[in-house]
């Protein structure tokens, strides 16, 4: 038996699977390292044993060994182990336990179940030759306790740090970076809008609306050249006019004068001069509004301040003009002079 147990233990060594033939086979699994915190110890790789009673198999493995380690024929050790693998199955028939040194412990219960204890003494991992445990001194938990009001408090506490995870935290940051830009421009048109077009006066609104750096024409209030033009004929007509009354007398010598006079009364009338001026194609609308009456109201504020408003209906608006224009330079000084006097709107095209 003696020269058997070593057989078997170098087997167990070198291979992962040694069987005995018509009894059982032993397998052995890697276990990796482990540390015992609570003995202190760091214990080495090594093999775990099991035994299993269907591997009973001949795969000529342990009688080779066997063969050899006696210097017999493989004939004599297939008896010697046939002789003794029969005095195994009768100790366990009878219910005593087989040990194999620096293996483990064999037993069966009475119901004819197995159950094999490994040698943890004996490491059969040849990597790990040589490797005993490792002690060392485990640090003690900090319990945490009341603090009595008379105990000094700790200056400091040493925290656990925890791993930052970068790339949500990155994701997270653009996430933000977006928001913000996305909401910028909603901000700057919802105030923009409002205080710096003619949306909420006209309810039409155009590209340039949108452009914060356009900035629309203004121009001074200058009288119309026509309209001058046309004051001095009348001027001139009724210079004529006041000429003729007084040169009209009763004396006979002036009669020539008279009737000469009177043909120039009659070529001349002022009735009958007509001055044709084209109104301009753009008007300047201060108020847009859905009801007529209210559109008649705000009229009726700006000619109290002096201008010539005008109504111009389309559709379903009224919209309100400061009035109407014959040339460009006297649109934009009526717009200037609307403006100056605390109006804003906008132009309409015709």
């Amino acid at each position: 038996m003696e020269h058997f147990d070593l057989v078997l233990f170098d087997l167990l060594v070198k291979h992962d699977c040694v069987i005995i033939p018509d009894f059982g086979g032993f397998v052995s699994k890697r276990v990796s390292s482990k540390i015992d915190f609570d003995k202190g110890l760091i214990i080495p790789p090594s093999k775990h044993l099991l035994f299993n009673r269907h591997l009973t198999n001949n795969d000529g493995l342990l009688l080779a060994a066997y063969a050899e380690r006696h210097g017999v024929s493989y004939i004599d050790a297939e008896q010697r182990l046939n002789t003794l693998i029969k005095k195994f199955q009768k100790e366990l028939a009878e219910e005593r336990e087989i040990s194999f040194p620096k293996i483990g412990v064999l037993r069966r219960s009475p119901e004819g179940y197995y159950t094999f204890s490994q040698d943890k003494s004996f490491n059969m991992l040849s990597d790990a030759y040589g490797l005993k445990d490792l002690e060392f001194v485990a640090v003690e938990e900090e319990v945490e306790t009341q603090i009595e009001q008379n105990e000094q408090i700790p200056s400091v506490i040493e925290m656990e740090k925890k791993p930052v995870k970068v790339k949500k935290r990155a994701s997270k940051q653009l996430l933000r970076y977006a928001a913000v830009a996305c909401l910028l421009p909603i901000m700057l048109y919802t105030f923009w809008i409002p205080f710096k077009s003619d949306f909420f006066n006209s309810g039409l609104i155009s590209f340039s609306d949108f452009n914060p750096f356009y900035n629309k024409e203004v121009g001074a209030y200058q009288p119309s050249s026509e309209a001058y033009e046309v004051d001095k004929k009348l001027t001139k007509v009724e210079a004529i006019e006041s000429d003729l009354q007084e040169s009209i007398v009763p004396k006979t010598e002036d009669l020539k004068i008279t009737e000469d006079v009177s043909l120039q009364q009659n070529k001349i009338v002022p009735s009958e001069i007509k001055v044709k001026a084209t109104p301009y194609f753009k008007q300047f609308i201060v108020g847009c509004f859905s009801v007529e009456q209210n559109a008649i109201n705000f009229k009726n504020k700006i000619t109290e301040d002096g201008f010539s408003p005008r109504i111009l209906s389309g559709g379903r608006l009224h919209r309100v003009s400061m009035g109407m224009t014959y040339s460009a330079d006297e649109f934009n000084n009526l717009m200037a002079l609307a403006r100056k006097n605390g109006y804003s709107g906008w132009t309409l095209k015709q």
